[in-house]
């Protein structure tokens, strides 16, 4: 199953060199927050979208309605999208019964803004759709909580982590770190510690204590459930980096269900991540995310106190 995702972004990456492209949205639950009590279920198979909507009707009674048509990566919407509402169909409780005839109430637009927003537009009203969160706020100190695997590499040669991320972090170094967070390699002991957060154009990074001589940078976008993004090892003695890896990340589990860290070897450690080092230079990436550079002078600005902060917390 990681597998197929992992191709699945893979090839997204590939085909869209920004937002702009082809990459679908993240499936799932949709609500306008001012709108309370009504849901928009989100859906997409290859090119094809479909929303599913709890609504009420004109005389307060629950109704239920459905969008479909095929994604258009270029303008961010769903072709030729109608409004149809169920009349009627099977209950819960009672005998079942086909879905019975379908009104179109006229075409609308359902155009997403970003990969976890969007606007529904139909008879002169917009609501303003987000993904809806289940235990999580929007902040990156609590969605990232949980364990996740990324993968990275290029040129054929790819490497993976597994990281346990804890929470906010409340070190007074990190106060100076956007929504802060931290945790710890899952492989590598207490000493493979990480901290985070978010930079100003929305996307989330972290630095790993990776080795006795190395770090890990991450940086990605957060699609609520995966990274899409891009990694660097580099010496604790050199500058900041330059080059670097294309990366994938997938959530495993939630923080209620995270496996204890096993001790890692600090030789073996300081070796793998100099193949990463020389992986970079090979494949010279250059610091992007959906083709979009990276603001590595922004998290440089944090080096210090990133670095503060991992040392506090060995």
């Amino acid at each position: 199953m990681f597998m197929k995702r992992f191709v699945a972004l893979l090839l997204l990456l590939v085909c869209a060199s920004a937002w702009g492209a082809s990459a679908p949205p993240v499936d799932g639950i949709y609500w306008d927050p001012s709108e309370n009590g009504r849901g928009y279920a989100v859906e997409t198979q290859d090119d094809l979208m479909f929303v599913a909507i709890y609504n009420y009707d004109t005389d307060g009674s629950p109704s239920f309605y459905v969008i479909q048509g095929e994604w258009n990566g270029t303008t961010h919407q769903i072709d030729g999208a109608h409004l149809l509402q169920v009349t009627s169909g099977p209950w819960i409780g009672s005998p079942f019964s086909p879905i019975g005839s379908i009104a179109d109430k006229g075409p609308v637009t359902f155009q997403f803004t970003s990969f976890t927003t969007a606007t529904f537009i139909y008879n002169g009203h917009t609501s303003h759709l987000e993904r809806f969160l289940y235990g999580y706020s929007g902040n990156a100190d609590s969605l990232m909580s949980g364990v996740w695997y990324a993968t990275y590499g290029g040129l054929g040669i790819y490497f993976g982590d597994v990281v346990n991320v804890y929470g906010r972090c409340t070190l007074s170094d990190c106060g100076s770190i956007p929504e802060a967070f931290y945790g710890v390699r899952v492989d590598g002991g207490n000493e493979r510690v990480l901290v985070g957060g978010r930079q100003s154009d929305g996307r989330v990074f972290f630095l790993l204590d990776a080795s006795t001589s190395y770090y890990d940078l991450y940086v990605f976008e957060l699609r609520v459930n995966d990274w899409v993004g891009w990694s660097a090892a580099f010496l604790k003695t050199d500058a900041f980096p330059t080059n670097g890896l294309t990366m994938f990340g997938r959530r495993l589990t939630g923080p209620s269900d995270a496996p204890a860290s096993a001790p890692g070897a600090a030789a073996d450690m300081d070796s793998i991540e100099a193949m990463k080092v020389a992986t970079s230079a090979r494949a010279a990436t250059r610091p992007a995310v959906d083709g979009k550079a990276v603001r590595v002078d922004d998290i440089e600005a944090m080096l210090p106190a990133l670095k503060q902060a991992l040392s506090k917390l060995h």
